[in-house]
């Protein structure tokens, strides 16, 4: 594989030089390809959180930014093979803070079966529902804190389907049908499980639909996963279902989760939080908590360029010892694209939460550009 080095020279030269940002993709002599594209973001955001401080920030939105390198080979044997590596920095976190995040680095084998991908990459079960929210390419809810990111909707209509070391199987189109699987690292980190070690691997499975229509499509899917737990009463596990629709200008998304998740006991033992030791803590049963999450969200692009869109989001816990929690939240948004290379964003979302009982109103002024 050898890429002509005149060629690269003049593209990085062009890239420096030009006022506009581009895509970079070289052909080696081979046929191979490598490609750099990538994007950054940036918001202004102004949090008031009812009885609390406000709070200003210049920061990422739920995206962090991207650094993509893609590699293409030329068919051989019937087969399509390419990588992908991705690096995510933010510019919310202190250079020294761990603020650089390595999210994606796989490779993908196609052909006649299907495709193969193993690496990491986005989960599977999850990844339509955050990849369909508006807020996925603004701020949503989670200000504050210094996090690497903002939480869009994550947590708040939906499990998030994080980054995952996997190896996953999709098939080819089927009249619009699609089905994949995946075998997971267990531990790669869910909002479900946490962080231990596990003797069984999680696994997910999605079959999602796209269909077309004059003037308008439909996609639609459903997903789930399992994790069995060592030491609880229950394993991890999870579904969601939802769809989207597109009629002209309008654009349309709904979507529901349901998730349940075995906790951790802990034996009978001393209070000994301060170092002192002030009397006995009872003993907490293996127990189940239980998670619903539902967004519905609705919208009109204007001119092809300028979506104006809103969205609600509910969650209700039904956690273990008998505590039964409801958060919900709005987001109200315009996502103009100036071009292919700049959009341009406002949103304001509002934030209910039971636990402690308070309303944060978030305003968000930002953008991104691509390359």
């Amino acid at each position: 594989m050898t890429f002509n080095k005149k060629l690269l020279a003049g593209l990085v030269a062009f890239a420096a030089a030009s006022t506009s940002a581009q895509a970079v993709t070289v052909a080696a002599n081979d046929g191979w390809t490598l490609g750099v594209s990538g994007s950054v973001n940036q918001f202004l955001t102004f949090t008031d959180v009812d009885g609390g401080d406000n709070v200003s920030e210049v920061r990422n939105g739920l995206l962090p930014a991207f650094l993509s390198f893609d590699m293409t080979a030329p068919t051989m044997n019937g087969l399509d093979i390419a990588a992908h590596i991705s690096i995510s920095p933010s510019t919310n976190g202190q250079s020294y803070a761990g603020s650089l995040e390595q999210r994606e680095a796989y490779f993908t084998v196609a052909g006649s079966f299907g495709q193969v991908l193993a690496g990491k990459a986005i989960g599977l079960y999850g990844s339509h529902n955050i990849l369909t929210d508006q807020t996925l390419f603004g701020v949503g809810y989670g200000t504050t804190g210094n996090l690497q990111t903002t939480l869009g909707g994550i947590n708040l209509g939906y499990d998030y389907a994080n980054w995952r070391s996997q190896i996953k199987w999709t098939s080819n189109d089927m009249n619009g049908f699609k089905i994949a699987f995946a075998a997971v690292d267990p531990n790669t980190g869910t909002s479900l499980g946490g962080n231990s070690d596990q003797d069984n691997l999680r696994f997910e499975g999605d079959l999602s639909y796209a269909g077309a229509f004059d003037g308008g499509s439909y996609t639609g899917w459903l997903s789930a996963m399992h994790q069995s737990n060592e030491g609880t009463i229950e394993d991890n596990k999870a579904w969601t279902v939802g769809g989207t629709l597109v009629v002209g200008g309008f654009e349309a998304m709904a979507q529901y989760s349901d998730s349940e998740q075995g906790d951790f006991g802990t034996a009978a033992s001393l209070n000994t939080t301060t170092g002192v030791i002030t009397g006995p803590v009872a003993a907490v049963a293996n127990a189940v908590s239980e998670y619903d999450q539902f967004i519905v969200q609705a919208g009109y692009r204007f001119a092809g360029t300028t979506l104006v869109s809103a969205q609600y989001s509910e969650r209700e816990d039904d956690i273990a010892g008998g505590t039964n929690l409801e958060d919900e939240k709005w987001t109200i948004g315009v996502y103009h694209d100036v071009n292919a290379n700049l959009k341009l964003v406002a949103e304001y979302t509002n934030v209910e939460m039971d636990n402690d009982d308070s309303e944060t109103d978030i305003i968000s002024l930002g953008g991104f550009v691509f390359f």
